[in-house]
């Protein structure tokens, strides 16, 4: 294969997202986003890309991937959601978000332009003037050649080039001012998701997903609407940055609530968990102190109870959820 070939699968980046305050990373993410989001199979529009494959379609770094992928989402171009497990994380472009900057920033460049045509036209005329020249002096002087004007005017306009913003030596004012304003540095770079003020690390969104899964499980078809994944990441990692809980004990102690005859019913968040937490350790501490063979008469139990209620499927059953 000759070195040549391997260009044969370009990718289609729009210099035009650029302008929209994203950035090049961003504007290259967005373009590849494009791409996808007219050959996923989704009727909604979602498709699935892992970190490796943006970097092996795009060559973006992780890092790069991640500041491209906040300033999408904060521009409000871009839409992510975990779903599975494990969790996998999927992308939608929000089409009309787009749009709708695309067309205001088309109408911000046709304005310009028309400020350029007008300004270009007053600077024509106003040069047109300048190269009049006078008329012969009563001595009968010569009129003022072509090449003085020229050899008069060319240390002016050089002069003015050299200092406009294109040039080497242009303040550096002037350039941070040419320079796209783009969105800041993400401010949670160990963020596996994020809403808002909402927010949580892998590891917190892993334990959040397993809890609805096992919610979901428990309860089949009178399971809730899927919970704001976000949120319940968000209740993790405060349960752990300020009640000082470990990943390891929020997972005993909701599996635990899960098989009680009682908790089961009532903890159905980490919101709830959290609310109840000194109960129900204390709780749990009673249940571990029992025998075996009590648990198991306690466990058989509770099995009948739940059997028996939804043999009688009674109506107006609802669940809480948060």
């Amino acid at each position: 294969m000759s070195g040549i070939e391997l260009f044969d699968r370009p990718i289609a980046f729009q210099r035009a997202f650029v302008d929209l305050g994203v950035g090049i990373t961003g504007a290259l993410m967005l373009s590849q986003c494009i791409y996808w989001h007219g050959r996923t199979s989704n009727k909604d529009g979602w498709f699935y890309k892992s970190q490796s494959d943006w970097e092996a379609e795009t060559g973006m770094t992780r890092r790069e991937q991640e500041t491209a992928r906040k300033r999408l989402e904060k521009a409000g171009f871009l839409e992510e959601i975990r779903k599975g497990v494990p969790a996998k994380l999927y992308f939608r472009v929000n089409v009309d978000a787009l749009e709708a900057a695309l067309k205001a920033l088309s109408s911000r460049m046709a304005e310009s332009a028309n400020q350029e045509c007008t300004y270009g036209a007053t600077s024509m005329a106003e040069s047109a003037i300048q190269e009049c020249t006078n008329p012969p002096d009563c001595e009968g002087g010569n009129r003022q050649s072509i090449t003085e004007i020229t050899s008069e005017t060319t240390p002016e306009t050089t002069a003015g080039k050299t200092s406009g913003p294109d040039r080497p030596d242009t303040s550096s004012a002037t350039a941070g001012e040419e320079q796209p304003s783009g969105a800041p540095q993400p401010s949670r770079p160990d963020a596996a998701i994020e809403n808002g003020r909402f927010w949580g690390t892998q590891e917190d969104l892993d334990l959040a997903v397993w809890m609805w899964d096992q919610l979901a499980e428990q309860l089949g078809q009178d399971k809730p609407r899927q919970p704001n994944f976000s949120k319940w990441a968000n209740t993790i990692r405060l349960m752990r940055e300020q009640d000082k809980r470990d990943h390891r004990s929020i997972r005993r102690l909701y599996d635990w609530c899960r098989q009680h005859s009682f908790w089961s019913g009532n903890i159905l968040s980490p919101d709830k968990l959290r609310e109840k937490w000194p109960q129900l350790r204390t709780q749990f501490k009673a249940d571990q102190r029992k025998g075996p063979s009590h648990q198991g008469e306690e466990r058989s139990a509770e099995l009948r109870r739940i059997h028996e209620q939804r043999a009688s499927s009674q109506p107006g059953v609802t669940y809480e959820h948060q």
